[in-house]
């Protein structure tokens, strides 16, 4: 029992976590947490060793072939378990930093680029596939803002998380002026800068009508009540099911299925997704900024 409370404590938020990550993932990442935690690691470390893990297995997907593919996807493996293990050690070290939870972002996209350039390069380096290679990316990329705005909106209201696009945005950008007040910090504001950069990125793919929580906030009760479900929904599509089609695509050679699958039938759950978000904010009570 108390194992089992240590794991949940390693988790950000069970309604809010990817039923892969939930039920495999974080379980085992959750068991390397335990023997690494009595050593001097920190979660940095382990988001710089996944960016490591995550550049080689991008190498393999460049070289190409089944034998290069099954290492890739093996890299691929260790990246996410180093990548789930960052924040499992922050959570129960309790010394996770702004800048750590910055730098794991980082190294997510870092490689996932870097691996797309791979597969670009390692599936023949026409135009032809990486132009399918490019579309693909993009669309990943799009899949993982969308969950994350809507899970980190639904976390704002379930535990009281502030929303990044409240006062925590605020905080970031006042963080990132001071510390050009100040000078040095050359590290740390290269951080924050590329953070902010993505933020506004995801505001350009969830639209400016979230720009409306400015002057309405949802009432607590009834968002919560409406968007247990839909929150549940929008976790299938989550960064776990993208990398463990790539994985699996990889150790048998089918990365066209990968791909194409992205294209078609994630595409199409996320369109999906999208009407039923929109639909499911629009029955949604509000109230006005300072009206109780």
């Amino acid at each position: 029992m108390k194992l089992f409370e240590e794991y949940k404590r390693s988790l950000k938020h069970i309604e809010a976590e990817e039923p892969l990550d939930l039920f495999f993932y974080r379980i085992v990442s959750f068991i390397f947490v335990k023997i690494i935690l009595p050593l001097p690691i920190t979660p940095n470390q382990l988001s710089m060793a996944a960016l490591v893990m995550g550049i080689i297995s991008a190498v393999f997907y460049g070289i190409g072939g089944s034998e290069a593919l099954i290492a890739a996807g093996v890299f691929y493996s260790l990246y996410y378990l180093f990548d789930l293990s960052d924040g499992q050690v922050a959570r129960l070290k309790k010394n996770g930093t702004r800048v750590g939870r910055i730098i794991d972002g980082i190294a997510d996209y870092v490689t996932h680029v870097s691996i797309f350039i791979g597969l670009g390069i390692g599936l023949g380096n026409t135009a032809e596939t990486w132009i399918l290679v490019i579309i693909t990316l993009i669309c990943l990329m799009a899949h993982v803002v969308l969950f994350d705005f809507y899970r980190s909106r639904y976390l704002e209201y379930t535990i009281g998380e502030v929303s990044l696009y409240g006062d925590d945005l605020v905080q970031f950008q006042e963080e990132y002026e001071q510390m050009k007040t100040e000078g040095g910090h050359y590290f740390d504001r290269f951080v924050f800068a590329v953070y902010l950069k993505y933020l506004s990125m995801q505001r350009l793919v969830i639209s400016q009508k979230s720009n409306e929580q400015n002057t309405r906030r949802f009432a607590g009760e009834d968002f919560l009540r409406r968007n247990k479900p839909v929150i549940r929904l929008w976790s299938v599509m989550g960064s776990s099911l993208h990398i463990s089609l790539l994985i699996v695509m990889s150790f048998i050679n089918r990365i066209d299925l990968y791909l194409y699958g992205i294209l078609y039938i994630i595409n199409a759950y996320a369109l999906i997704m999208i009407i039923i978000q929109k639909t499911t904010d629009k029955r949604t009570k509000f109230i006005m900024e300072g009206v109780n």
